[in-house]
C-alpha cells in the first residue's frame, strides 16, 4: 500500500514528528507527493556534474544512467541560473505562542514552515539565511548555501522560545540595513503591530529592491472568534485582560478581522509584494505552492 505523505503537511502531524528534521523532510516530502507534474519541477537550475550519494540526498536526482553503468549511485549536480539568497524573518513575539483548538502556536507553525522552506532551498542549493525577533533581533543565522547549513536552522528554531512584544517594522529596517544584494524576504508574522510602521519596513525593502513574501500567519479563534458565553480574554503581550459575551462581539470583530487582513493585502498589491494569509489549522500546501510561485517570479 502505498503511503501517503501528504499526511505530513497536518501542521498537528508535523508536532509529532519528535525532531525538526523530520519536520522538514516530512513537510517537503509529503507537498511533492501531492503535486501534479508540475512547471516547477527544475525550474532553477542546469545539470553540471556528478557526485557521490549521501543519505538525505533527493532520490529524484540519481542518475540511473550511470547506476546502470558502474552499479554505484550517483547525484546529478546542478549550477544555478540565479545565486539567490533567501532571508527568513520569523516573529517569535509573545503573541505568536498563542493556540487554538489545534494546540498548534502560530510560532510552532512558522518553525514548521521555516525548516520547509530552508530543506526546499537548500535542496536547490540556494543560500538561506534565519532571523528570529521579537521586541529586537534575538538570534540570526547567516546566509549559507551547503547541506549541512540545514542543522544550523533547525537548531535555531527548536532552541527558540517565544517572549516580549513585537517590533516589527524595526526587524524590517535592520533587515534591508544589512542586505547588500538582491534576494528573497521570507516574513513569518501574525503582523500584530503597527501597520503603518510596519508598511514603512516594507518600503525600506523595497527601495534596496528586494523580492518579498509575506506568510500572514493566524490561528483560526482569531480569524474567527468562535467561542460561546462569557470568555475572558488576556493580551498576550500587554498583560490587558478583558472579559465579554464572545457571541455578542463576534460580527464586528470578524468584520475588524477581515479590514486588517485587506489593509495588509492591499498594500502588497500596490507595490508587488506576495502575500499569504495562513490559518494555522491548515495544511502547508499553500505556504509552500505560493513560495515556488514567488521563486519562479524571481528567475
Amino acid at each position: 500500500m502505498k503511503t501517503d505523505n501528504r499526511k505530513y503537511l497536518d501542521p498537528v502531524v508535523l508536532s509529532k514528528l519528535g525532531n525538526m528534521e523530520m519536520v522538514a523532510r516530512g513537510a517537503v516530502e509529503g507537498f511533492f507527493t501531492g503535486l501534479h507534474p508540475s512547471p516547477f519541477h527544475g525550474f532553477s537550475v542546469e545539470y553540471s556534474d556528478h557526485r557521490a550519494y549521501q543519505q538525505g540526498d533527493e532520490l529524484k536526482f540519481l542518475d540511473w544512467k550511470v547506476f546502470g553503468r558502474s552499479d554505484k549511485l550517483y547525484i546529478k549536480r546542478f549550477h544555478q541560473e540565479t545565486n539567490l539568497t533567501a532571508n527568513i524573518l520569523l516573529d517569535s513575539s509573545k503573541s505568536m505562542s498563542f493556540a487554538g483548538e489545534t494546540n498548534v502556536s502560530k510560532l510552532d507553525y512558522g518553525s514548521y514552515l521555516t525548516a520547509a522552506l530552508t530543506y526546499l532551498l537548500l535542496g536547490q542549493a540556494d543560500s538561506v539565511s534565519l532571523t528570529l525577533f521579537a521586541e529586537k533581533i534575538t538570534q540570526r543565522v547567516p546566509p549559507q548555501s551547503r547541506r549541512s547549513h540545514l542543522s544550523h536552522i533547525l537548531t535555531a528554531l527548536t532552541n527558540n522560545k517565544p517572549g516580549g512584544p513585537t517590533a516589527l517594522a524595526d526587524a524590517l529596517h535592520w533587515q534591508a540595513n544589512i542586505s547588500s544584494r538582491k534576494g528573497i524576504i521570507i516574513l513569518i508574522s501574525d503582523m500584530l503591530d503597527d501597520l503603518d510602521e510596519i508598511f514603512e519596513g516594507l518600503a525600506h525593502l523595497k527601495h534596496q529592491k528586494q523580492d518579498i513574501i509575506i506568510f500572514h500567519t493566524l490561528d483560526r479563534q482569531e480569524l474567527a472568534l468562535d467561542y460561546r458565553g462569557l470568555v475572558q480574554f488576556e493580551d498576550m503581550e500587554s498583560d490587558q485582560v478583558c472579559r465579554t459575551y464572545a457571541d455578542s462581539v463576534q460580527v464586528e470583530y470578524q468584520k475588524k478581522v477581515q479590514e486588517f487582513i485587506d489593509n495588509v493585502n492591499d498594500y502588497a498589491n500596490r507595490h508587488q509584494i506576495d502575500y499569504c494569509l495562513l490559518d494555522t489549522s491548515e495544511p502547508l500546501d499553500k505556504a509552500l505552492m505560493a513560495y515556488l510561485h514567488k521563486r519562479k517570479q524571481s528567475l
